[in-house]
């Protein structure tokens, strides 16, 4: 009988680029893969993250970001397979056929077309 993959999600907290969490990783030409865990990073204290696991996409949180930076983000994704988990406060959301109201939007955020 086949073995079944396990595909799980882990949170890293408080992310602050390269070596924040103890990770390195390498890309060939089946993926991108945990090449390696740092004892005592807080990656290993998690536990759930081997060497060997395969990263097949990464969620990113524009809670603590800057508008700057979610639009550089998203202008650099390119030709890549991007998901967009959306989500509706109170009644900001204008209905179908209406425009946004001047207030949903600062006026220096900036605009990034999709």
């Amino acid at each position: 009988m086949e073995k079944e993959e396990e595909t799980r999600e882990i949170l890293l907290p408080n992310w602050q680029g390269s070596g924040s969490h103890g990770i390195t990783i390498d890309q060939t030409d089946d993926g991108v893969f945990v090449k390696r865990v740092q004892q005592n990073s807080p990656a290993a204290k998690m536990g759930v993250v081997k060497e060997g696991d395969q990263i097949v996409s990464a969620t990113v949180y524009f809670d603590n970001l800057q508008s700057g930076e979610v639009a550089q983000l998203l202008n650099s994704m390119g030709h890549h397979t991007v998901g967009l988990r959306l989500q509706r406060k109170g009644d900001k959301s204008p209905l179908p056929g209406q425009s946004w109201s001047h207030d949903v939007f600062a006026a220096s955020s900036p605009e990034v077309v999709l």
